[in-house]
């Protein structure tokens, strides 16, 4: 019975480390052709132009309005707060710190995973299943450039993107609360920001959203190739795909937190 449970563990274990390392070599295997400039053809261009279209410019509205609601509600939570533990002297910074090192580039990340990574997932599990793949392999055509490197390239360019458009909309909002509970007029808010940014903050939000980008294209991408070849395994293939993208973004925030603790 002992032994029985022990070789279980085992297996598992044994199965896990496998999977991680060939999603880990299937990741590095990206970057590498991510680092090929031969690798950008007028075709793969295309395709980048296209999914950063998709992925990006059709949500701007609807994003934009997003960001305003959630980032008026959370600044003026933040600003609340600061007055409550007598930190006004500190609000810019706060506000600053809190936008661009954790909120904008997560919340961005979070939105394009609920919309763009299904899809990809979705239709990568389909082309599987439908030997489409098998079939540009046939020609010759290289799937990692075609259709991996312009999903990722686009997902890395759209969070980025998209996380600097929250990061400014939820700031500008944010001149609501300061104005209520500081008087402070819109020129020595924007003061007040400028002088708390620093490029320690920039670089933050540059790495997060870039980590973010590629994982939220890499793994769905990933899932779609292991589907099994049914129409039934798609859906399991977007769950299974999903869980792991989420556990990611949360294991790269954990990460983030962490190095900047030290």
């Amino acid at each position: 019975m002992i032994l029985s449970f022990i070789e279980k563990i085992g297996d598992t274990a044994i199965k896990y480390t496998s999977s991680l390392y060939e999603a880990l070599k299937f990741a590095i295997i990206c970057i590498v052709h991510m680092l090929i400039p031969s690798s950008y053809n007028p075709a793969m261009m295309m395709v980048i132009t296209r999914q950063v279209y998709f992925t990006a410019v059709q949500i701007i509205p609807f994003f934009t309005f997003l960001a305003f609601l959630f980032g008026s509600v959370i600044i003026g939570f933040v600003v609340s707060l600061a007055f409550d533990y007598s930190l006004q002297d500190q609000i810019g910074s706060i506000i600053i710190h809190f936008t661009l090192d954790e909120f904008a580039p997560f919340f961005t990340a979070l939105m394009i995973s609920l919309r763009s990574s299904t899809a990809v997932n979705t239709e990568i599990a389909v082309m599987k299943v439908n030997n489409e793949l098998r079939t540009l392999e046939h020609f010759k055509i290289d799937l990692i450039d075609y259709l991996f490197i312009p999903r990722i390239f686009a997902g890395m360019l759209s969070v980025t993107s998209l996380s600097l458009i929250f990061a400014i909309i939820m700031l500008a909002s944010g001149y609501i609360f300061t104005l209520f509970y500081m008087g402070m007029d819109l020129a020595s808010y924007i003061k007040m920001l400028i002088s708390s940014i620093q490029v320690r903050d920039l670089a933050i939000l540059l790495f997060k959203s870039l980590a973010f980008g590629f994982v939220i294209m890499l793994i769905p991408i990933y899932s779609g190739l292991k589907t099994m070849q049914n129409y039934s395994a798609i859906p399991i293939s977007v769950l299974n795909g999903m869980m792991k993208l989420f556990i990611a973004i949360f294991a790269i925030e954990v990460l983030s937190l962490l190095l900047q603790s030290l």
